[in-house]
């Protein structure tokens, strides 16, 4: 069986102790701050409890994403309970792959963590040179994560490039709100229909002219096409 290694930056006993236990057979390495971790050569899974001593997890989390060379690591925030969707997607929407309320299920948190490690791989080969999509004016690169129109950057929360990815890989093809659900949110279960038309409007609105490639297809979903 593959041994997988994960960072875990939490000053709180109790969620070293659940960590340990659901996780056990990774390799765990331990932070109590966000300055300690950022000091480190951090790599694959990264896991950030949401209250640290010197930043909150949601900040590290931005600060991570904003970084080309943290950019593509994988990072799942843990929360105070009781669960909220108001705050997992905050926390989705700030750039972390998952959000837990503390304490999980640890059966479910241990699947969910190993979906993501075989779906994104940590410590897989990277591509010699990151891909790079180009419509017209507007650049798209997956690998650092970055959208720009000239030499203007698009802004787009986590979320928004990722339906922006999405979109890209799926040129041509009709896509139904539930396959965005599926597989796009990461907390599909917790949005609705309405939620997904709302975030391709923002989405639509920050790539400008750009937009209009993401067409409606009434009462089935939305369609992007050069």
């Amino acid at each position: 069986m593959k041994t997988y290694a994960a960072a875990c930056v939490t000053a709180a006993a109790g969620t070293g102790a659940f960590l340990e236990s659901a996780l056990e057979g990774f390799r765990l390495k331990f932070y109590a701050s966000a300055g300690a971790f950022l000091k480190s050569s951090p790599r694959g899974l990264i896991i950030i409890d949401a209250a640290l001593p010197d930043m909150s997890g949601r900040d590290l989390v931005a600060v991570l994403r904003g970084d080309k060379k943290t950019a593509g690591l994988l990072l799942v925030l843990t929360g105070a309970g009781p669960y909220s969707p108001a705050a997992a997607a905050l926390s989705l929407e700030n750039g972390a792959d998952e959000y837990f309320a503390f304490p999980p299920d640890a059966r479910l948190f241990r699947a969910r963590l190993l979906n993501l490690l075989a779906r994104r791989g940590p410590g897989a080969r990277a591509a010699e040179k990151p891909a790079e999509y180009s419509i017209g004016a507007l650049k798209i690169s997956p690998e650092a994560r970055t959208a720009s129109v000239g030499a203007a950057r698009v802004r787009l929360t986590a979320l928004e490039f990722d339906l922006l990815l999405y979109f890209l890989k799926n040129q041509g093809r009709v896509v139904s709100r539930t396959v965005l659900l599926e597989r796009v949110w990461r907390q599909g279960l917790e949005a609705g229909p309405r939620a997904v038309d709302k975030r391709i409007e923002a989405l639509r609105s920050r790539l400008g002219k750009f937009g209009s490639k993401i067409r409606t297809v009434f009462g089935i979903g939305y369609i992007f096409k050069l």
